[in-house]
């Protein structure tokens, strides 16, 4: 797009962590390293709102809704502190006004209660940067580890559930818990998955996961270690213990959501 605060994935200057914040930092140079990432816009945290308001219809064109809007705040998803569910993210965007709504809500949420007690103080929406992604259309989804993220053991921990992975990551269910090891073999917990969280025409809805699928791995063989694989990849290639957002799609196509170092190993 031809505006300097909206930016692609693609582009080198969607990494620079001041303006654009670590969160899209790390999607672009996943992006960069050949990583399948849904396409984004990054859009600095100098953007205000009416500066956004006048291209927000380019961005709906250009990213072809549903889409995801997100907080990638300058303190957010760095090697001390993740931030993980202190700040708003939309899921389901699809028409210009929500969109513009959903800017200014993301950029105000630095002054929550929430952000007070995690961080000690307010953060000023001008540290706030925003991330505008295409959604997957999640038939599972969840996060995984690249190694234990208390222990610092070697092995990557997977959790699954159906549907978005906002069920997985706000705790809503109890995902599957997958145990994988160096040496290809993996350990299964099955958890309660009694609820998923499903794209509509509206936005998202919470439905009932069948009987049968909810006491069963909402992940075969191959999507564990695929998924494994995708974990390793990304510390490997970004250079840090990590953490991982992850979907697999209608078409069974796994895509990387987010990418950010582990905090809480125990050195």
């Amino acid at each position: 797009m031809n505006n300097s605060y909206v930016v692609s994935l693609l582009s080198q200057a969607a990494t620079e962590v001041s303006f654009f914040g670590a969160k899209t930092a790390n999607l672009a140079k996943a992006v960069q390293s050949g990583f399948a990432v849904p396409d984004g816009l990054a859009v600095s945290r100098l953007c205000t709102k009416s500066e956004f308001d006048s291209i927000a219809q380019k961005i709906i064109d250009n990213l072809s809704p549903p889409i995801a809007v997100r907080s990638s705040a300058v303190k957010e998803d760095s090697v001390d502190k993740a931030f993980a569910g202190v700040f708003e993210t939309y899921l389901g965007i699809r028409t210009v006004t929500d969109l513009m709504d959903t800017f200014l809500m993301v950029k105000n949420s630095g002054a929550t209660d929430l952000v007070k007690k995690y961080h000690g103080d307010v953060i000023q929406s001008e540290q706030i940067a925003v991330l505008i992604q295409r959604m997957v259309d999640a038939t599972r989804a969840g996060v995984a580890f690249s190694c234990d993220p208390v222990t610092g053991e070697s092995k990557v921990i997977i959790e699954s559930s159906y549907g978005l992975g906002k069920s997985v990551v706000d705790g809503n269910v109890t995902p599957d818990s997958i145990d994988y090891f160096n040496d290809g073999t993996y350990k299964t917990f099955i958890g309660r998955k009694s609820i998923q969280i499903m794209l509509t025409d509206s936005g998202t809805n919470e439905q009932n996961t069948p009987a049968i699928d909810s006491v069963k791995c909402s992940l075969t063989e191959k999507e564990i270690k695929e998924i494994a694989e995708l974990a390793r990849q990304v510390e490997s290639k970004l250079g840090f213990k990590a953490d991982i957002e992850w979907a697999i799609d209608p078409d069974g196509v796994l895509w990387l959501l987010q990418a950010r170092p582990i905090t809480t190993i125990i050195n």
